[in-house]
Parts: structure tokens; sequence; C-alpha cells
């Protein structure tokens, strides 16, 4: 998937005020994604930002991929039986089986121009050829795993299912405001702008240490670049929040730099997700 990003410079701060960015985008240098951002001139020493930040991510990879096969198909057919809410001698005739061998005729069907409804048909049309295939190797295994009343088939479809997954991208934006103070050198070079709330927030006594800094083309020469590291620091790290324990947050330092970055994923499919 090849994506085109025009990049947005900034301009320098006239008079004896600090250089301060006006607004443009700056691409992860860890990550794949950027952020798109729109900067006031500066008040009484603070400048206030509004950024946009997108973020493309693989749904799954292939080690996570693995573990989950492998998690899901653990302890079959007893544990599959149990979640079909029958024994493993009637797991066939249960209903939850043949609703799914169903699932699988009916998909087989649409594929063939042969649906019985005509919802089905619509939505196997506005498939890609990519999906269409997919979907064929899914009902696929599905039917011939009701055929032959084994769960290689069913291990199979679970497998292609994951499959699926590790070839979705997950696309997603995230607005927020920061506002920043000018911060300089002992011998009173301006440095950067960096977050002028630093008081720890919330129950993980978090930290914000983000900051703008200048990229001057030459030394000493007033700035029309800059990048945004962005990093925050958790102070009670054995607290918990309602999600996970503060310890686990990320601690990691990420750069943001106005040099495009090129992204490469295999995305079949794309959806919402931050």
């Amino acid at each position: 998937m090849g994506i085109v990003i025009t990049v947005l410079t900034s301009s320098a701060a006239i008079a004896d005020e600090p250089p301060h960015p006006f607004g443009g985008r700056m691409y992860n240098t860890v990550e794949n994604g950027w952020l798109t951002y729109e900067c006031m001139p500066p008040e009484a020493g603070v400048l206030a930002c509004d950024f946009v930040q997108t973020r493309i991510r693989q749904k799954l990879s292939a080690s996570d991929a693995a573990k989950r096969l492998a998690k899901e198909t653990q302890g079959w057919p007893e544990a599959l039986a149990k979640e079909m809410k029958t024994t493993p001698e009637r797991l066939y005739e249960s209903g939850d089986w043949k609703g799914l061998c169903d699932m699988a005729q009916q998909g087989l069907s649409a594929l063939n121009g042969s649906s019985s409804t005509e919802e089905m048909r619509k939505a196997v049309s506005r498939m890609s050829r990519v999906a269409r295939g997919d979907l064929a190797a899914q009902m696929g295994a599905m039917g011939q795993a009701c055929k032959t009343r084994t769960l290689d088939g069913m291990k199979r479809f679970m497998a292609l299912g994951i499959d699926i997954e590790q070839r979705t991208c997950q696309i997603g934006t995230n607005s927020f405001k920061q506002t920043f103070k000018a911060v300089y050198a002992s011998d009173g070079t301006f440095k950067s702008w960096n977050v002028a709330d630093t008081t720890p927030n919330g129950d993980c006594g978090i930290i914000n240490l983000s900051r703008f800094v200048p990229v001057p083309e030459k030394p000493g020469e007033k700035p029309y670049f800059w990048q945004y590291i962005a990093r925050k620091v958790i102070t009670n790290p054995e607290s918990t929040t309602l999600l996970m324990q503060c310890k686990d947050l990320d601690e990691r330092e990420y750069l943001y730099d106005w040099k495009k970055q090129n992204i490469s994923l295999q995305c079949d499919y794309i959806e919402d997700g931050f």
C-alpha cells in the first residue's frame, strides 16, 4: 500500500522572540504514523498547539498469530465441545456445529452466484479478488470439516481467519492539545519548546516530557524545520489503571522528524483502530 504525504514546513518567528513552529507534519521514526500540528504564535511565553496523531499498524504479528492458533485450538475436541455446550461424542450433532456448516454452505453458494439472499449476493459482489479468495478458502475448509466430521478442516478454517488478521492494517487517529514553554541553555541560547505542565497526572503519576526541537539547515541559522520528541515518564509504577498496571505503560521516546518516512506493510484489509 503506497502512501504519498506532503511535507509542510514551519517558519521562524520575528524580532527577539525565540523561533517557534507554526504547523506542518512530522513522521514517526519508531512506528508507522505521523503527527499533523498547528501552533498559534506564543502569548505570555506560552506556545499552544493542536495535534492530530495518525497511526498505522498491523493487526496481528506473525509471532502472535502462531500463539493465537495454538491457544484457541488447545484441548480440542473437549474444549471445543464445552464451548459449544455439548460433549465430544455429540460435537458434530450440536446446533453450533450445524450453524457453522450452514454458514460454509451459504458462503460457497454466494461465491458461485447462487446465494439464497440478495444481501449475501451484494456483499460478495463488493468484495475484492483477494477477499473473495479468502472467503472461498475459509468456507471450503469449514465445508470439508463438515463433510468429513473431523476437526482438521476446522483448524484450517481458524488458521485462515488468523492469517487474514495478519494482513489487516489498522489506521487510527487521536487529537490532543499541548502547551509549551521556551527552554534556554546556560548561555542564553534557545534550545527547545518543552511541555509547560510537568505535574504528575493520574494514578500512574505520568509526567509529559515532550518537546519541539529546532532543526536549522546550518548551525546558527533560524530553523525552518522542527522535530517533535514524545516521551512520558511513570512516577508511580506500582499503581494500576482500569486496563493495565502502570509499570507496563510505554516510556519509550518517540522521535517525529520532518523528513518523510516510508511505510511498508502488507495491507489486504484496512480497518479503523488505534
